[in-house]
C-alpha cells in the first residue's frame, strides 16, 4: 500500500507522534522510511554569530535523527536519515515529489486559526503542494 514514506520532524511533540506513527505504518507495510529534518533558518547575514547558531541547530538535528534511526533499528527497520536547511514547507515538499513518496506523515503544531490564517502551517502548505496523500498526527 505505501512502499516509500517520508516522515518530518522537528523535535516537537507533534513531530515525536508523527515519528511513532510512520514506525507503526512501516512495519505493518513494510515500507521505506525516510526521515526529514529541516532546520528552519530565518536568521539574516553572514556573521560568524549566524553561522554558530546554525551549526547548532544542525547538531541538535543530528541527535534527534540519532535517536530516530535507534528506534527504528528497534522495530528492524532501516531508515534514511535527510537534514536541510530552509523552509521547511517547500524543502519537505520538493523532497517528497522529486522522490515519488506514497504517503508523507507530519505533526501539527496547533497554530490558532486566526495565526494560521495570516502565515500558513507548514502542514497546510505541505498538503497543498505534495502529490501524495499526506498524514498529519495531533
Amino acid at each position: 500500500m505505501f512502499s516509500r514514506v517520508l516522515v518530518a520532524i522537528d523535535g516537537s511533540e507533534p513531530a515525536k507522534k508523527a515519528y511513532a506513527k510512520s514506525i507503526f505504518l512501516s512495519a505493518k507495510c513494510n515500507s521505506k522510511l525516510d526521515v526529514v529534518y529541516v532546520v528552519q533558518c530565518e536568521l539574516g547575514g553572514d556573521s560568524a554569530t549566524t553561522f554558530e547558531i546554525i551549526d547548532e541547530l544542525k547538531r541538535k538535528a543530528m541527535k534527534i535523527l540519532e535517536e530516530c534511526k535507534n528506534e527504528a533499528i528497534k522495530n528492524r527497520l532501516q531508515i534514511k536519515t535527510i537534514i536541510k536547511i530552509g523552509d521547511p514547507a517547500k524543502i519537505i515538499t520538493e523532497i517528497a515529489n522529486s522522490k515519488n513518496y506514497d504517503l508523507i506523515i507530519m505533526g501539527n503544531r496547533g497554530m490558532g486559526a486566526f495565526k494560521e490564517l495570516l502565515l500558513g502551517s507548514v502542514s497546510l502548505k505541505v498538503m497543498h503542494h505534495a502529490r501524495c496523500p499526506v498524514m498529519i498526527v495531533r
